[in-house]
């Protein structure tokens, strides 16, 4: 496929286009088994999934041409968008349509808050990884960190068998231009700033669901549940002998500053996951686990810093990009907890941005 300009006006899918994206993409088959011979049978000559089933998940399906000649189906994942299907009639090929639809629904998926957009796709086809690694997608090196979705992903195509046909691989295009090392390291003396003995809770987030998110004006801590209405206790841990939600992390706190200078965009800051951001320092050195944290005067709700360690996974490279994530599990981040920490309630009580953060470590004397 080349990059030649198309006229075929790229649109998001109306109704009535839903029931011809199924044939555009199996009228793809021919060039697959002109490289890898007769797919009878094979899992990529199975019958393309209806258009209605793809409007049907979270994410959106732009086309172009009217009628129909190629489309492009995003889903919104946990914690960044991804390319589930590109396909142009080979009647249309060549034309700059896959360039074009690509290209939008980048464009969208950034507009949507997005910072990244992978897809899956065979190595060595000409018109597979070659052809998005000229519109800005990379391979994403094996050893890095998969979400839950991404792994899931991969498994289900391992089960169909694609992997017998050439070698698979997980491509990104990268959004937003994310923080560097060198960017972070330059911003440390900021988070080295924040408050010791005294901080501010700056946001309260409750996630409802998988990749949802609420920004609370007043979020409710209770000594059972956490954050009420948050999914902590249905999420499970892998460090609990039988899965169950893990008692002393029932909340994860991160440092405001950083995470304001990470996201760069307010709207960006509550796809990092955690329950509350304080403007604190949370480093082991101020913060010993089981230090108390009152919030809100002394009537207010207070949380312990337990001892289990919060640390970067798939979802934070997706958000913010991978020398972040190496970052704040490395040397200069672990002491600091840049990534954050796990708490448990131990007093309810209601709490609001604004509030004040009291630290009061072990072995300190308190007035609340």
């Amino acid at each position: 496929m080349t990059d030649h300009p198309t006229d075929h006006a790229v649109r998001p899918a109306r109704a009535r286009d839903l029931p011809l994206l199924a044939a555009i993409e199996d009228a793809g088959l021919p060039m697959f088994e002109e490289v890898l011979g007769d797919l009878t049978g094979d899992a990529l000559a199975s019958p393309a999934v209806s258009g209605h089933e793809r409007a049907a998940q979270p994410g959106f399906i732009l086309v172009a041409g009217d009628p129909v000649v190629g489309f492009a189906h995003v889903r919104d994942l946990e914690s960044h968008a991804h390319l589930d299907q590109l396909s142009v009639h080979p009647d249309h090929g060549r034309r700059g349509i896959g360039a074009a639809l690509l290209d939008a629904a980048a464009e969208r998926a950034a507009v949507k808050g997005h910072g990244a957009l992978t897809l899956t796709t065979y190595a060595d086809l000409p018109w597979n990884a070659p052809f998005y690694a000229r519109h800005g997608f990379t391979e994403v090196a094996a050893d890095e960190p998969m979400t839950a979705t991404q792994l899931a992903i991969s498994a289900a195509e391992e089960q169909l068998g694609l992997g017998r046909h050439g070698r698979r691989t997980w491509m990104r295009r990268t959004l937003r231009r994310h923080r560097s090392t060198a960017d972070i390291a330059a911003f440390l003396p900021a988070v080295d700033g924040s408050p010791r003995d005294v901080g501010v809770l700056r946001a309260v987030v409750r996630r409802p669901g998988p990749g949802e998110r609420e920004v609370l004006e007043v979020g409710h801590l209770d000594v059972t549940e956490g954050l009420v209405g948050d999914t902590w206790a249905t999420r499970g841990s892998r460090r609990t002998p039988d899965g169950s939600a893990h008692p002393d992390m029932q909340l994860n706190l991160m440092n405001h500053r950083l995470v304001e200078f990470l996201a760069q965009d307010p709207g960006r800051e509550q796809l990092a996951g955690d329950q509350m951001f304080v403007d604190l320092d949370l480093s082991h050195a101020n913060l010993p686990a089981w230090s108390e944290l009152h919030i809100g005067g002394p009537a207010g709700a207070v949380i312990v810093v337990t001892d289990q360690p919060h640390n970067g996974c798939g979802k934070f490279i997706a958000r913010f990009g991978k020398d972040a994530l190496t970052f704040v599990n490395g040397p200069e981040g672990k002491p600091r907890r840049l990534r954050g920490l796990c708490a448990r309630v131990v007093r309810p009580g209601p709490v609001r941005p604004g509030d004040e953060v009291v630290v009061v470590r072990p072995g300190e004397p308190t007035s609340t």
